[in-house]
């Protein structure tokens, strides 16, 4: 029995993560708050499912009753932060919040399926983290000045990276880190975040080539400090950051060129320079010819790859703890091994849907210091996801760099989580603004002008355009009794589909109906014994013919 629940379930995960999916991309459709509402739900009622069932064949497997508790307490942190954050901040990106909790959850379960000891700790500080995300917001509402401290936002980021690659230890070849205790903190996951703030705020008023010669010679510092501490991944991080913001900032495509020229010059120094560059890419060149030692882990990796194929081996039944330090650098090796390519595709949209939003949420930002952090997280964290996935794959280089909120790493959870309240603080900035606009001009201020279309769906027929002959009713001399009647009679509306003020009410209204195309009231329609003439509209006809009709007339033409 236990077989077959495992084997039945994996098809089962892949349908509920195929189903969110799909999801993410058609609530761009709805154009009722109400239905969007509706899809976000539906998108929880999945998360919570598939969750479900995963714990459940991990529980079968393990066979410890700690994972139910484990389970439970999971659940808990799910359901809690999706209430707090839609309760705290209703203005908040709901699909950037349920995408956010769906990746935490794909990484809750495949760290615990590869180790429970670090799942549990990764847990712990998953926690912690989203207590942090939840007053960023707040922070990002209140404090107003942060967009003069781009001096300090540079000066900072220098410093700490300085720091770590005068003192941290060496991990892999590579100096990232510093151990505090039981804990390991690596800076450059947060300096990524101050590093996005100095850039905004030193191209947000790059009027001149001088200003945006200092921000690249800024930026540069950063990225040399990063390759001489030999950690390649986050170097490239903040390179393709910087051609993003500096493309946005500028509109201009030459300086973008340039500055992917002279990145590729620097790339090719450093292989030269670097031993530890040299290795990588030899190893991404030919893995299997040095398997035993540098081509080890891209092997393995294209193995559990292999061995997952489109619908994956089931939680358990495969084996990519065979892969070195797999629950960071290559976890999506592992998700594609036993949860299969295809809910590896599913993850890789999920990502890019949180990137969509991240540019979607920028381009709707007036304040360009604002606009400039919006899109520069977005790219850092497409970045990031580019390379960890590319690594995996033998499209590029392995880099080193984790899979945001899915891999094992306390540092890289918590600026990643810090990264989606920073974006949706500056949402909701924007969205307080645009609420205060409406509410001075009277409109609904809960009304939401991004995601809810400004009118509603057009239908010709409401307005009897000529495009739709029913509107019209006769126009073509085969329906009179519904619009203008034979082509030279236009006799008067009497269905509500066309113009109003023409309707076949000449005895009701003093402009009553149309009568001849000539005179307006003449001979040929009905409308001649209630319509008056041209001159007066209604003065010499209809019920009301006291001149009234003439104002009421006049009115509609314009």
């Amino acid at each position: 029995m236990s077989n077959l629940i495992i084997q039945v379930s994996k098809y089962l995960i892949i349908i509920l993560m195929a189903l969110y999916t799909f999801q993410c991309f058609t609530v761009f459709s709805k154009q009722d708050e109400e239905d969007r509402n509706f899809v976000f739900l539906r998108q929880n009622t999945l998360m919570f499912f598939m969750h479900f069932v995963a714990f459940t064949v991990l529980y079968l497997e393990m066979g410890d009753v700690m994972v139910l508790f484990f389970y439970g307490s999971q659940v808990i942190y799910l359901a809690a932060t999706l209430i707090l954050f839609r309760n705290l901040y209703p203005l908040a990106s709901k699909l950037l919040i349920n995408n956010m909790c769906m990746l935490i959850t794909i990484g809750f379960i495949m760290i615990t399926r590869i180790s429970y000891e670090k799942s549990v700790k990764q847990f712990k500080i998953i926690a912690l983290s989203t207590v942090v995300a939840l007053i960023i917001p707040l922070i990002i509402r209140k404090l107003r000045f942060i967009t003069k401290m781009y001096w300090f936002y540079t000066m900072a980021g220098i410093g700490l990276l300085a720091l770590v690659a005068i003192m941290a230890r060496s991990t892999y070849g590579a100096k990232i880190s510093f151990d505090l205790g039981p804990v390991s903190i690596q800076p450059s996951e947060f300096v990524k975040i101050i590093y996005v703030f100095a850039i905004a705020g030193l191209l947000s008023n790059a009027r001149e080539f001088k200003r945006v010669v200092i921000a690249t010679g800024l930026a540069a510092v950063h990225v040399l400090i990063l390759v001489v501490s030999k950690d390649l991944g986050s170097a490239l991080i903040f390179f393709v950051t910087y051609l993003v913001v500096l493309f946005v900032a500028t509109k201009n495509p030459f300086l973008v060129l340039a500055g992917i020229l002279s990145g590729s010059l620097a790339a090719v120094g450093a292989y030269f320079m670097f031993g530890h560059v040299r290795v990588r890419v030899e190893a991404w060149r030919d893995p299997f010819e040095d398997y035993y030692v540098n081509g080890y882990q891209i092997s393995q990796s294209l193995f559990s790859i292999a061995a997952g194929t489109w619908f994956g081996t089931g939680l358990y039944q495969g084996s990519p703890t065979a892969i070195s330090i797999v629950e960071q650098d290559f976890m999506f090796s592992a998700i594609a091994e036993e949860l299969g390519s295809i809910f590896g595709i599913c993850l890789i949209l999920v990502c890019m849907s949180c990137f969509i939003m991240f540019v979607n949420i920028s381009m709707q930002l007036t304040n360009r210091f604002y606009r400039l952090v919006a899109v520069g997280l977005g790219a850092t964290y497409a970045t990031q996801v580019f390379l960890t996935i590319g690594g995996g794959i033998k499209l590029i280089p392995s880099t080193g760099v984790t899979l945001p909120l899915v891999s094992y790493g306390g540092s890289s959870a918590l600026s990643t989580l810090i990264m989606f309240s920073v974006v949706q603080g500056l949402y909701m900035l924007q969205r307080d603004e645009e609420k205060k606009q409406r509410e001075l001009s009277g409109q609904d201020p809960y009304e939401d002008p991004y995601e809810t279309p400004p009118y509603e769906a057009y239908d010709p027929a409401d307005y009897g355009y000529p495009e739709d002959n029913a509107a019209y009713g006769g126009y073509d001399g085969r329906m009179p009794q519904d619009g203008y009647g034979a082509r030279d009679g236009y006799s008067g509306y009497s269905d509500p589909g066309g113009y109003p003020p023409y309707g076949e009410y000449g005895n009701q209204d003093p402009y009553a109906g149309y009568g001849g195309p000539d005179d307006y009231g003449g001979n040929y329609g009905p409308g001649w014994q209630s319509g008056g003439y041209e001159e007066d509209y209604g003065s010499q006809g209809g019920g009301r013919g006291d001149g009234s009709g003439k104002q009421k007339r006049k009115k509609r033409k314009k």
